[in-house]
């Protein structure tokens, strides 16, 4: 809990190393109308990594809610978790004052908590020094991260590195962001260049998710079926629980395809409702 308006989730991997556990997170906004309902769900995998790998999970997921709005993010850190760490630990510490007030559109809100994440984490290298670092010194941490704002009028998204961020409409999945360079030491000073904002309108119904690289690479073809598939679990379990039912019932069905990494998934349910108060 960050501020008086504006609430955050926060769930890191180095708390959850064990296999098959599995740790939740949720907000709730309430409507006149049906409830918007963000939900998260992390797991450091069901089987051993098949790569060798610093920390057991290096994931992270954010879910955040103001007036202005709502964020979710994933991270995924390579060579550990301190970069993943870091740039959710800096996108948690900038939700009280970017979602406080509706001061910006959700693409400049997107730009913002990407900014706040690149100084976290983009750390120029010495004079004369390289990625690498010196001979025999491990690689710096790195990290993926796919982030979305959420307004009531529309939603925008940030990727770096291979988390991915969809949307499912009517049915069917839409990307928004692409497989880009990750996020580390040596990144360009712009936090946007290479990985432009993704704007989209909202739609009734829309379902936002955003996942690690383990649940797309375990689910493959049979992702879009199995967001649609965890959508309709996670609203067997009622309100206001349905969207962290929604990330578990994903995460889990991953990790039955015989997940060998880490599993993270933040999601978005929400009927578009006729009236409301606040932003949604």
């Amino acid at each position: 809990m960050a501020g008086d308006a504006v609430r955050t989730a926060l769930l890191l991997g180095p708390d959850h190393p064990g296999l098959g556990e599995v740790a939740l997170g949720g907000l709730s906004v309430e409507g006149d109308g049906a409830p918007t309902m963000l939900g998260a769900a992390l797991s450091a995998g069901w089987r051993p990594k098949a790569v060798p790998a610093v920390e057991p999970n290096e994931d992270g997921a954010l879910l955040a809610v103001g007036p202005a709005g709502a964020l979710l993010a994933v991270a995924d850190g390579h060579n550990g978790s301190a970069a993943s760490t870091a740039a959710l630990r800096a996108l948690a510490a900038r939700a009280p004052v970017l979602l406080a007030h509706r001061t910006g559109d959700e693409a400049e809100l997107a730009a913002a908590f990407a900014a706040a994440a690149h100084g976290a984490v983009a750390r120029p290298p010495a004079p004369g020094g390289s990625e690498a670092g010196a001979e025999g010194e491990p690689r710096p941490a790195r990290t993926a991260l796919s982030l979305v704002v959420v307004t009531a009028a529309a939603f925008a998204a940030v990727g770096y590195g291979d988390t991915t961020a969809a949307v499912v409409r009517r049915g069917r999945l839409h990307l928004l962001d692409e497989p880009s360079e990750f996020l580390g030491p040596t990144s360009p000073a712009d936090p946007l260049a290479g990985h432009p904002v993704t704007r989209r309108r909202r739609g009734p119904g829309d379902l936002l998710v955003v996942v690690s690289d383990g649940v797309t690479d375990y689910l493959g073809r049979a992702f879009g079926a199995a967001i649609e598939a965890a959508s309709r679990a996670g609203a067997d379990g009622g309100q206001p629980d349905a969207a962290r039912a929604t990330a578990r019932s994903l995460i889990a069905r991953a990790g039955a395809a015989g997940a060998g990494d880490n599993l993270t998934a933040a999601v978005l349910l929400a009927a578009r409702p006729r009236r409301t108060f606040g932003w949604f």
